[in-house]
């Protein structure tokens, strides 16, 4: 059995450390610290950091509990991690549907469910395993940068996205082509749905 370096070691910490759900959060923070109207009152970003960044990292720990992905080791965890963000950013959308969210908190919440959509489509539907960390950590890096400019806290984002990436790499957990192709999902989603809320 192969022993761990401590680089590799180092690298598995972080990675796991910076799960996209954390960004989800502090991507949250960011937005109703630099203009608490993007968010609306605290009771709005409290679900909002529930729904995207409590939610989905649940799948995590409750892999054991559940018959379905609790024997199939790292790739049932996947999944499981997942269908826990995909029914996150669901209910997050209907949520700022329901209660006429202000529009840059329910312009972060379809940017996330287009996001889970495209993951979906493109792991599920067409195989091709793009990386959803790559997905989740961009993600936020694209809305920073497309729709709320807010060039600082990008630059950040681009920073530890290259320290993840590069975690990523290092661990195995997955190849240049899987973060590149999470990515631009990212890329392509936020920048339609930044369209689409800038012309309504």
């Amino acid at each position: 059995m192969k022993t761990q370096t401590t680089m590799e070691k180092a690298a598995a910490i972080f990675r796991k450390a910076a799960r996209p759900p954390i960004f989800a959060a502090a991507f949250l923070v960011i937005l109703f610290v630099a203009d608490p109207a993007y968010i609306g009152p605290p009771w709005q970003l409290a679900f909002g950091i529930f729904a995207l960044g409590v939610l989905p990292i649940l799948g995590y720990p409750l892999q054991r509990f559940i018959p379905p992905f609790k024997d199939k080791g790292r790739e049932g965890q996947r999944s499981l991690a997942m269908l826990f963000c995909f029914g996150g950013y669901l209910l997050g959308t209907l949520w700022g549907v329901f209660t006429q969210a202000p529009e840059g908190l329910l312009m972060v919440y379809f940017c996330y469910l287009s996001c889970g959509i495209g993951m979906l489509i493109f792991n599920k539907l067409f195989r091709l395993k793009a990386s959803g960390h790559a997905c989740g950590i961009m993600g936020p890096v694209f809305a920073m940068c497309i729709h709320f400019h807010l060039w600082i806290p990008a630059l950040a984002g681009c920073l530890l996205a290259v320290l993840v990436f590069a975690s990523s790499v290092k661990t195995k957990e997955h190849t240049v082509g899987q973060l590149l192709g999470g990515s631009a999902i990212a890329l392509v989603c936020i920048s339609a749905v930044s369209a689409v809320f800038t012309v309504l």
